[in-house]
């Protein structure tokens, strides 16, 4: 068979099945944990929906608009979901609460328009994450020489952070501040040196966290003996 047959046997097979929109791009979204989010729906303004069926993994729910006034038919077929989801009309958009990390993952919206007899498809890739708390502080640092110089490594961690969190530090020096990437800084004070302050920031999609600023010098200033070192952690 040459090739303008088999094409017309795929435009054909097309026009059955409908226009799956292979085109549209994914819209990446970030959401807290235990918090809601709304993956937004575009409809054509001049398009009639017969039903739109959203699904993650599997169908989720099929929505059917009503017509003339009355209320549209709305029908919950994954258990997960259930109690969790509402549909914002006048596009029926997609509205989770109460977010879990299995709520992460792909989510796509069929959009089944009656008038022109094929369908839309909307892609989401959906992201959880946790609001980030308080960084905690690890200061090490040992003195060394005649001078007393003293080294420092200033390291900042959180609790159950979870993906994708970036850290960096901030000091302080005569209201000039200049930042460090990374969650480890290594620095170095002698005295007579001024105290600079130091500040962790982190950060993810969702939320930012800082410590307090705590100081240089008092860590090392007097309190031990050249060649000693010690950790400390606030």
């Amino acid at each position: 068979m040459g090739a303008l047959p088999w094409l017309l046997l795929l435009l054909l097979f097309q026009e059955a099945d409908g226009d799956s929109g292979d085109g549209v791009e994914t819209k990446e979204v970030a959401a807290v944990l235990q918090e809601s989010i709304s993956l937004p729906l575009e409809i054509p303004l001049d398009e009639e929906v017969e039903s739109i069926i959203w699904f993650s993994h599997r169908r989720l729910a099929t929505v059917v608009p009503g017509k003339g006034g009355h209320p549209g038919t709305i029908t919950v077929t994954d258990p997960k979901y259930q109690g969790r989801v509402s549909f914002l009309e006048p596009t029926f958009s997609l509205h989770i609460s109460n977010l879990s990390w299995e709520d992460s993952g792909s989510y796509q919206a069929q959009v089944n328009l009656r008038t022109s007899q094929i369908f839309t498809t909307q892609h989401y890739n959906l992201h959880v994450y946790r609001r980030l708390s308080e960084p905690h502080l690890t200061v090490k640092f040992e003195i060394s020489g005649e001078e007393g110089t003293c080294t420092m490594s200033l390291a900042c961690s959180i609790e159950k952070a979870g993906l994708d969190v970036t850290y960096s530090w901030i000091s302080w020096e005569d209201g000039t501040a200049t930042a460090h990437e990374g969650s480890v800084l290594s620095t170095s004070w002698r005295p007579g040196d001024k105290t600079l302050l130091y500040t962790c920031r982190a950060s993810n999609p969702v939320s930012n966290a800082s410590s307090r600023p705590i100081p240089a010098g008092p860590f090392c200033a007097g309190t031990r003996a050249p060649g000693e070192n010690t950790d400390s952690r606030t």
